[in-house]
């Protein structure tokens, strides 16, 4: 986990922060989609709306969370990650409440709220989430990114069951105190343990002692606001590009692909029954997978693993346009690597000081292009009757994605 010569406070500390981590990543799954399969329908049903309308402040937050980014990492670069973080945690703590209080009061405009409050917040923990991993690890960056996908992949694979044994228990609006007592539990944890930089609890990056005489970047103050990197300069450079098409490309194929997965799978002949069993036991896999990213990033590099994801995502695609359910499943395991490869692709372009700075610009148009994949599969089916077509561009889309991943390979870091 950490390299061989680190300090064992940097090991203790360290810890803490990659649990407190990945509780937080998890969070991001459960209460940015995950909830939706729990509480869609109670909604509907008490408050006699649209399964649209119950859901409306997750779909807008889906979309204004890409533009909202870039205000949270300039906020971060600024500010830091710990009270910023905190705060994070206090205003979803209250989008869960006011959820609850709208089913409670039989309002969808305040459970809307809540919903947004959820969404976008989500988004501005793992941009802290990421953040933090740039900044206290470079040897084994990659290993705890790959730990962070796990914790996505485990979310798919057991939060739903936990909050339908809650909703169950205790009932909706409970549910929704016992969600949000959770969050400013982790909220305090985080103001109390993590911090933007080692530098700043008196520690060094991968708890490595330097040299009296070396000079290291980390030890400015975590906050800080210059950065060489403008919109215009990154535009320039190919493998601003790559990032942006590629891990936007790797999204989309993810959203959708997934999005679609049981419609997929009937349409070639498999029971809905063995649907479920292929997405419990290829989900559960995607949590040894993405450890598996993120080792491969540490020994050989961020480059070559968007390499090997990129033929992986191949052949997943290849397994839905050949209609071979095994080979498709298996996208569910391979798909973890996009949540890996984002930041430690960037992270290696442009290093760990700058990922925030440079992140907030290449994230806009990852985002967009990961949005368009629930309307990218259903414009092929509205026009074409079946997701078939729109499985081959994918296909299409992946093998360009191969390329761009060749040349994704120099780095712009000044020592």
């Amino acid at each position: 986990m950490f390299e061989k010569n680190a300090s064992p406070k940097f090991k203790v500390r360290a810890a803490v922060i990659i649990i407190i981590s990945f509780i937080t990543m998890y969070c991001s799954g459960v209460f940015g989609t995950d909830i939706i399969n729990v509480i869609q329908n109670p909604i509907t049903e008490k408050l006699g709306c649209s399964a649209t309308q119950a859901v409306m402040g997750w779909t807008v937050g889906g979309y204004t969370v890409i533009f909202i980014a870039f205000v949270f990492s300039t906020i971060i670069m600024k500010k830091g990650v710990r009270g910023f973080a905190a705060v994070s945690f206090l205003i979803m703590a209250c989008g869960a409440l006011l959820v609850g209080i709208g089913y409670n009061i039989g309002s969808v405009a305040v459970i809307s709220i809540g919903g947004f409050f959820l969404k976008n917040f989500l988004q501005a923990l793992q941009l802290c989430v990421f953040q933090v991993i740039a900044r206290w690890f470079e040897k084994t960056r990659g290993l705890v990114l790959g730990l962070m996908g796990a914790s996505f992949a485990l979310a798919n694979s057991t939060s739903s069951s936990g909050l339908t044994f809650l909703y169950a228990s205790l009932g909706f609006t409970k549910m929704m105190i016992v969600s949000a007592s959770i969050m400013i539990g982790i909220g305090i944890l985080t103001f109390i343990f993590v911090r933007t930089t080692p530098e700043e609890a008196g520690l060094t990056v991968d708890g490595i002692q330097k040299g009296t005489n070396e000079k290291h970047m980390d030890q400015e103050p975590a906050a800080f606001t210059a950065s060489k990197w403008s919109l215009g300069k990154l535009l320039r450079i190919r493998e601003s590009w790559c990032i942006m098409l590629g891990i936007g490309i790797f999204n989309m194929t993810l959203t959708a692909a997934i999005s679609q997965f049981f419609n997929s799978l009937t349409g070639m002949g498999v029971e809905l029954s063995s649907c479920m069993k292929y997405m419990l036991v290829f989900g559960l896999l995607g949590i040894v997978m993405s450890p598996v990213y993120g080792r491969l990033v540490d020994k050989a590099g961020a480059p070559k693993t968007g390499i090997v994801a990129a033929i992986l995502y191949c052949a997943a695609v290849a397994g839905f346009c050949f209609k071979i359910p095994v080979l498709a499943s298996m996208g569910l395991t391979f798909f973890v690597g996009a949540p890996v490869l984002q930041p430690a692709l960037t992270m290696h372009v442009f290093g760990g000081r700058e990922y925030q700075a440079v992140n907030r610009y290449l994230a806009i148009v990852v985002n967009l292009i990961a949005a368009c994949g629930i309307p990218f599969m259903t414009l092929f089916a509205d026009m074409t009757g079946s997701y078939e077509m729109a499985y081959f561009v994918l296909l299409a889309m992946n093998i360009a994605v191969l390329f761009l991943m060749i040349l994704c390979r120099n780095t712009h870091i000044e020592e």
